[in-house]
């Protein structure tokens, strides 16, 4: 398919030193030019479609951003980068990428081969061939079909057929963070005894507006921090943005943002390199006025300054300026002819191949602190747009796009052609598609490999158990946040113990705390494989949050000179250890406050299953009120399939005694995550051995993010056995109708003499409807009296407020109300997401939530001794410590009446008690709803028309029904 000709093709006219002639280009130059004109071509067919409807919207594809990132890109997939490497692209320039690897051959069939396929002829059949490369090409922005499913999303995606080792890049701000936290990843594996890729890089191209992104600035003293040196940023310095030319204050800024940029870098840690000039500078440089030429061109020019002139391209506007500026450079200004003077204005370093390889190739040959590439650009290079301050959104006409083709030896009707396989640039080309290909190959090997160790270590001890075996005898009053902090210390030390295991016989290494310890037990080993893989994160809050343990000489990180400090002048403190070390048995990596910086740190390690085979599991620890902080961050490792745990902890209003800002709680509901909320100790071990075992076997698809919210508000152990010994379920199958305790039922049997089955079995089945999504605290199904449509109302109730919802069922219990209480361990399983893919299953099978009318007398029997019937549901109370929408469509999926109680004001500092009062969030409160939802259930009227109320029974009655209120007088406290 080829590209939609202009009526009458006119020729086109190369902007002054846009392109190199065909005579003085290197083979890399000529396949930068096509790469070019292909990623113009690609971005051209997806706006001229002949299928484009009415109405369709600009495709886009941001021509002026792309070849203002040309040469940088060319340079860093032609010579520069290394298979092993990582690279994220700032979104606009994805057709650049797009462009080269089509040249290179570097399209693969990913989701129809499988890439581990040990046959060398299916591997081989794994990449595009030249037509179904062509094709994809032709893919910009389509929608993906059956008959063409090979498109490009507008930036780069995960679905991409070149995204091997290319982050997504949909956002800006967020991938070049990822790409260093990635790096560390990689240390972090390797320093932990794992196999993964020798001298990767992580390359980043960043605009120059983009730089202003805060993401960027909180990261780079993290980076520098760290001593990641394979970490390499390039900024795309063409002085434009979205808007048009940018236009800082330079008095303010003391220069140019470029000089902002690298004092920014430098300060943080970074080393920099500024690439300003291109060939054609650098020789007038060394002629007589060269340097004040220099000089006016570097510092003397504001950017608004050479954006007019590059935008005017007028010889004589150009030498009057830079006279001005500094007289010292006339003599070589009225020495060059107008073609010169032109050539040398817009002849900028990042336009300059060798000059931006050569920055490249030097950024990758240091170690130890991170690098910046300023590569001064043009925005619209090779486009009549050059400069143009509104050429972002900018599309070539087709006589444009018609003349770059045909100037690039190519054919309208076919611009996506490779070069002939006799030409330098095919064989070049071929000798770099291969060495890319076998890397990958060999990549694929060793993911094969370390996830294979990984599963026989597994297997071999005998599968992960469903339980850490936490031992709560001692602790009758816990809290969720507590138990977070018990699991960690379990699992760092099981991990520890396997670690050094590994290490034995290798040198190096400080080794202070747990020594070999006893011997793990037969439940432990099972533990240790997985255990080994799970590591924490915390973003300075990991003390507060009951991880001491884990954090105490485990951090890892560069070692310090100084670290032993300490030790040397016998200074004691109860605070745990927390200088680094690069020790294999650290597992807690430490950030500031920075919660954003932790996040794509989180999501950056969870990749690593999906990179090198090895299931690293982080646990990230944060105050939840400050999740919202890192939502962006958060939805990018979602959307990109990481896996990892955050654990908010303390969460919601039971946090207020911090203050009022410290409550307020999202409702996050993004695919690819699950969100839990346990209320007992026991089941914040059975959700994280949950997402441990799912994550280490490959069966969390959907579910590969997981947020625990945790609070520090205890809750008496006992209370959750005590409750489910209550339930008909787990009394047997003889036990008959069941009175509450104490009371007096004729036929039926207080549920206090009633044996149940053993504890073991009754946890068992509580586990399973906890990792389902809920389960009943309070059941009364199955007691004498209990009539649905009648007297029965179901409490959902999530987290700690569980508990205020069993001290409301008893206050109900007295008014001759059963009010079953269902907590709500997973909001996605029960009615979000993952409920919406399984038919809310559990919901309505597993725990029997219905919108099932039920027939109940509506008054006495008349003197005939006929009474009359109603139809009434089982009406529901929600409630939640954060927005109502976290529980509050559970009504609408089965159809009853719903009322949520929820935080629907700004808090106040309390004690938890206090809070859920002031929040309407107490047993009174709840009280108070299910009476409400009652009434207005039994208020409901069935409206039928009169004819057929006429022939049924006669002429209806007049008059209405009166406020809920008159059955419920009680009126709520405060």
């Amino acid at each position: 398919m080829g590209l939609h000709a202009p009526s009458v093709p006119e020729a086109h006219t190369m902007i002054t030193a846009a392109t190199p002639t065909e005579a003085s280009s290197s083979v890399q130059e000529k396949i930068t030019y096509r790469a070019f004109v292909q990623a113009m071509a690609m971005i051209h067919l997806a706006n001229n479609r002949k299928d484009k409807e009415q109405g369709d919207p600009k495709v886009g594809g941001h021509p002026a951003s792309c070849a203002s990132a040309m040469h940088i890109l060319s340079a860093l997939h032609l010579e520069v980068r290394q298979p092993q490497d990582f690279v994220c692209c700032k979104p606009h320039a994805s057709p650049v990428d797009h462009a080269l690897h089509n040249l290179l051959g570097l399209f693969r069939h990913d989701e129809h081969v499988d890439w581990f396929e040990d046959d060398p002829k299916a591997r081989g059949q794994a990449y595009f061939t030249e037509e179904e490369s062509k094709k994809a090409m032709e893919g910009l922005r389509r929608f993906p079909t059956e008959k063409n499913p090979h498109v490009f999303q507008s930036y780069h995606a995960r679905t991409d057929a070149d995204h091997f080792h290319f982050l997504p890049s949909g956002t800006v701000g967020i991938p070049p963070v990822v790409s260093g936290y990635l790096a560390l990843a990689y240390r972090y594996a390797k320093d932990h005894g794992w196999d993964v890729p020798e001298g990767a890089h992580f390359w980043s191209l960043i605009g120059d507006s983009e730089f202003r992104e805060g993401s960027l600035l909180e990261a780079m003293p993290d980076l520098a921090e760290r001593m990641l040196g394979n970490v390499t940023w390039i900024i795309d310095y063409n002085r434009q943005n979205l808007d048009g030319t940018r236009i800082p204050n330079e008095r303010g800024l003391e220069g140019t943002d470029a000089e902002r940029i690298e004092k920014t870098a430098i300060a943080n840690g970074w080393r920099v390199i500024q690439v300003r000039h291109g060939k054609i500078r650098t020789a007038l440089f060394k002629k007589k006025g060269g340097d004040a030429l220099k000089e006016v061109l570097e510092s003397g020019l504001t950017d608004y300054e050479f954006q007019m002139l590059a935008l005017k391209r007028d010889a004589e506007a150009i030498r009057t300026m830079i006279a001005e500026k500094h007289p010292g450079a006339k003599p070589l200004l009225k020495a060059s002819d107008d073609d010169t003077i032109l050539r040398m204005l817009l002849d900028l370093g990042g336009h300059c191949y060798d000059t931006i390889r050569d920055a490249l190739a030097k950024s990758r040959e240091e170690s130890g602190e991170p690098y910046m590439i300023i590569a001064h650009t043009l925005k619209g290079w090779g486009l009549e747009c050059l400069a143009d301050p509104a050429n972002h959104s900018t599309l070539p006409k087709g006589e444009e796009v018609k003349g770059l083709v045909e100037s690039a030896g190519l054919s309208f009707d076919d611009p996506f052609a490779h070069f002939a396989e006799d030409t330098e640039e095919a064989k070049y080309l071929a000798e770099r598609r291969d060495l890319f290909r076998q890397s990958m190959d060999e990549h694929a090997d060793l993911q094969k490999r370390n996830k294979a160790k990984v599963r026989e270590a597994i297997d071999a001890a005998g599968g992960i158990p469903d339980s850490l075996d936490i031992d709560l005898s001692l602790f009758p009053l816990a809290h969720t946040q507590w138990m977070w902090g018990q699991i960690a210390a379990k699992l760092v030390r099981l991990g520890s113990s396997i670690t050094d295991q590994r290490q034995k016989g290798k040198e190096g290494g400080r080794r202070k705390t747990d020594g070999q310890g006893p011997d793990l037990t037969e439940h432990e080993k099972r533990w240790a494989t997985a255990a080994e893989f799970v590591m924490t994160m915390s973003p300075d809050v990991g003390t507060s949050t009951n991880i001491s343990s884990v954090l105490n000489e485990r951090i890892y990180g560069p070692d310090r000179a100084d670290g032993q400090l300490h030790e040397k002048l016998d200074v004691q403190y109860k605070h745990p250890e927390l200088i680094a070390t690069q020790d294999a048995w650290t597992r807690h990596i430490r950030f500031e406050i920075a919660e954003a910086n932790a996040m794509t740190a989180v999501g950056s390690f969870g990749k690593m299953a999906h990179y090198a085979g090895l299931p690293f599991f982080p646990i990230m620890t944060v105050y939840d009120f400050f999740i919202k902080r890192a939502l962006d961050q958060l939805y990018y490792s979602l959307y990109w399939g990481a896996e990892f745990v955050v654990m908010g902890t303390p969460s919601g209003v039971t946090l207020s005694a911090e203050g009022a800002q410290h409550s307020w709680k999202s409702d996050i509901q993004i695919p690819n995550l699950i969100t839990w909320e346990p209320l007992y100790a026991i089941e914040v071990d059975w959700i994280l051995s949950d997402a441990i075992k799912r994550s280490m076997m490959d069966d969390n698809e959907g579910r590969r993010g997981v947020l625990i919210r945790a609070v520090t508000r205890g809750v008496q152990q006992k209370t959750m056995i005590a409750q489910l010994k209550t339930q008909a379920r787990y009394k047997g199958h003889d036990a008959g109708l069941l009175a509450p305790k104490g009371a007096d039922w004729e036929g039926a049997t207080d549920e206090s003499k009633v044996a149940t089955v053993p504890d073991e079995e009754i946890l068992k089945g509580v586990r399973d409807d906890v990792l389902a999504g809920g389960y009943y605290l309070v059941d009364y199904r199955g007691y004498a009296g209990y009539e649905p449509g009648d007297n029965v109302v179901h409490i959902f109730a999530m987290g700690s407020l569980a508990d205020g919802a069993i001290a409301a069922s008893k206050q109900l219990l007295e008014r001759g109300v059963y009010a079953n209480v269902i907590h709500v361990s997973s909001p996605e399983l029960l009615f979000g997401i993952l409920g919406h893919q399984s038919g809310y299953e559990h919901l309505r099978t597993g725990l029997g939530i219905d919108g099932n009318m039920h027939l109940v007398p509506s008054g006495e029997a008349d003197a005939s001794g006929l009474a009359g019937l109603a139809g009434r549901r089982v009406p529901i109370v929600a409630v939640c410590d954060g927005e109502a929408g976290l529980l509050d469509n559970i009504g609408s999926i089965v159809g009853v009446r719903q009322e949520t109680l929820a935080v629907r004001k700004f808090s106040k500092c309390g004690r938890p008690s206090e809070i859920f009062e002031y929040q309407h969030l107490d047993a009174a409160s709840i009280v108070e709803a299910c009476g409400k939802v009652l009434s207005e259930t039994a208020m409901e009227d069935i409206k039928v028309s009169a004819s057929t109320l006429n022939r049924v029974a006669g002429a209806a009655p007049q008059g209405g029904i009166g406020h809920w209120r008159e059955l419920w007088p009680d009126a709520p406290k405060g």
